[in-house]
């Protein structure tokens, strides 16, 4: 069994229960934020924020990986978000999905690759990209935020932004990962 992930934490503000485990599923979003080198502490001080009631377990930036919530605590990302993991991606969610092919968002996906082998590795989440009629089923997997919102209907958000195609290239990306990168 691989050890979880231990990068830097930043503490969040909000967070639920240490009712998190066992996990289910991992769920990728998108921070409306710059996909640059200290993303992910500027994303993690947001989390502090009080007037915020969000959280999530883990945010990505090209350089470093952050965490927020500890993998057993609930965080608040993306409804019903017990048992499910949050990874934060800084990607302004703007322009044309081109935008995901430039050196900062290729190193961005490469960790956050490694990263999420890593959860899978350490909580036995199996390697799948899950859609909304396999989450609906309760399958266990990686996913989006968009399809968590899409099957469950407690949120409206359509992050991460990509194509059908990026994550396709994000499981492959998974697939052959190494841990080495994740913390």
């Amino acid at each position: 069994m691989t050890a979880p992930p231990t990068p830097p934490i930043i503490p969040a503000k909000y967070h639920g229960a240490d009712t998190n485990l066992p996990v289910s599923r991992i769920v990728m979003h998108g921070t409306v934020s710059p996909c640059e080198y200290g993303g992910a502490r500027d994303i993690a001080r947001y989390f502090q924020n009080p007037s915020y009631v969000s959280s999530c377990h883990y945010i990505v930036d090209p350089g470093e990986t952050i965490q927020c919530v500890d993998d057993w605590t609930v965080a608040y990302h993306a409804p019903p978000n017990e048992h499910s993991i949050g990874v934060e991606l800084c990607d302004p969610q703007t322009g044309p999905d081109s935008r995901w092919d430039d050196a900062n968002h290729q190193a961005m996906l490469d960790r956050a690759a490694a990263l999420v082998r890593q959860l899978c590795l350490a909580y036995e989440v199996p390697m799948v990209w899950l859609m909304p009629g396999d989450l609906a089923a309760w399958r266990h997997g990686i996913t989006d935020h968009e399809n968590v919102g899409t099957t469950w209907r407690q949120t409206s958000h359509i992050d991460p932004r990509w194509s059908v195609a990026r994550s396709d290239d994000f499981m492959r990306r998974v697939l052959a990962a190494t841990t080495a990168g994740a913390e």
